[in-house]
């Protein structure tokens, strides 16, 4: 069969100003989620030359001003980092809704993490659960999402303005790309500039993971943006969250007002609550969870700082390739740790050279009954 020849032509020669347009097509496959911002789907992006691409799209809701949403997905576009969900298009489909189109993630969220891990909410309710997430761990994958929002809270952008503040840091916005061990923040569709004047009081993200001053109504900045990690790290460590009644309330204004009266009661450090949490993690969660902004760490980078020291101070720490090994072994506990595994979890090492890829989940006396009163254990002197 011969092949086909592509005729000869001539073209103009190319130069800086010279524009052209292409076009693609998306064809929705599943829903992957649904809220109150839109919803995202998955997709395929097919390009003008046939080229099949795995994209996530999400959709938002009216209102919103064409020139907001535009500056919106311009600002998006320019984050360019490891640790974030690459942005691919944006535009309005053929009802007029708005999208944004990202690159699609192989792998799970956090909630996905913590369902293998035996800490779903059921088990840690009914104090069914047998094994905790290794502390290392919790702390390379908060040290990851740290380095996505020093990205964003400090990047430069044409306009002047300097930095977003995420809004919605929350376990099903980290994804892990299990094969390569990568976490990625995702969805900044709520995000906000971190504006000179620290103005900005729009109220943004999921309830259980907002900062107080975000729940009242104040000055949101980006160590609000901390606060929301320290919840999902003291959620990866115990299975529970500081800020949601038990039983959770699914209203928003129930939500609201769980917060609002968890606040009141002094927070309980994550080793405090469940046994043999490294106490120098813990800390550092608390410090993330201080109420008052001004208690918090100043900025991501003076956590990483922090963080960095804590997880590695054995010499030996958590990696992307640990993170993929430490996945592929919590989904098939049976199968025997091949050499390279062992090697990337060393710091998982016990002192007898085993590795301890699921560590106790044991509660402390005090978080016990706690939960036999129907409290939250988190919380209480």
């Amino acid at each position: 069969m011969s092949e086909s020849i592509i005729p000869f032509f001539d073209p103009k020669p190319l130069r800086g100003g010279v524009t052209f347009e292409s076009s693609c097509r998306y064809q929705l496959l599943r829903r992957l989620g649904q809220g109150g911002m839109g919803e995202v789907w998955l997709a395929e992006r097919v390009s003008a030359g046939k080229h099949v691409q795995m994209v996530a799209i999400k959709f938002l809701n009216n209102p919103f001003t064409k020139k907001m949403l535009a500056n919106e997905a311009l600002r998006i576009s320019r984050l360019s980092h490891d640790n974030i969900v690459p942005f691919i298009d944006s535009g309005r489909d053929g009802d007029g809704r708005f999208f944004f189109v990202m690159a699609y993630i192989h792998g799970i969220d956090l909630i996905g993490l913590r369902n293998i891990g035996g800490l779903d909410a059921e088990a840690v309710t009914s104090q069914q659960a047998s094994f905790r997430l290794p502390d290392p761990i919790v702390g390379f994958i908060a040290l990851m999402v740290l380095r996505a929002l020093h990205h964003a809270h400090t990047y430069h952008f044409e306009d002047g303005e300097i930095g977003l503040i995420h809004r919605d840091v929350s376990p099903g916005n980290i994804l892990i790309e299990e094969t390569r061990g990568f976490v990625k923040l995702t969805d900044f569709g709520v995000a906000a500039r971190c504006s000179s004047d620290n103005s900005d009081r729009t109220i943004a993200g999921k309830v259980p993971y907002m900062a107080p001053e975000v729940i009242s109504g104040g000055p949101v900045d980006t160590r609000s943006d901390l606060y929301a990690l320290g919840l999902v790290m003291y959620e990866l460590l115990t299975g529970f969250n500081p800020n949601v009644r038990l039983p959770d309330l699914s209203s928003v204004l129930g939500a609201i007002t769980s917060v609002m009266l968890s606040l009141e009661k002094p927070l309980r450090a994550p080793h405090d609550v469940v046994e043999g949490i490294d106490p120098d993690l813990s800390h550092i969660v608390v410090r993330l969870l201080e109420p008052r902004p001004d208690d918090r760490y100043a900025s991501a980078e003076a956590a990483i700082a922090d963080l960095t020291l804590c997880i590695y101070n054995r010499g030996v720490g958590p990696t992307t390739d640990s993170l993929a090994s430490y996945i592929a072994l919590m989904r098939e506990p049976e199968i025997t740790p091949q050499r390279a595994m062992q090697r990337n979890l060393t710091f998982l090492s016990t002192p007898r050279g085993e590795l301890n890829i699921r560590p106790s989940w044991i509660l402390t006396p005090h978080a016990q009954q706690a939960l036999r009163m129907g409290e939250n254990p988190c919380r209480g002197l």
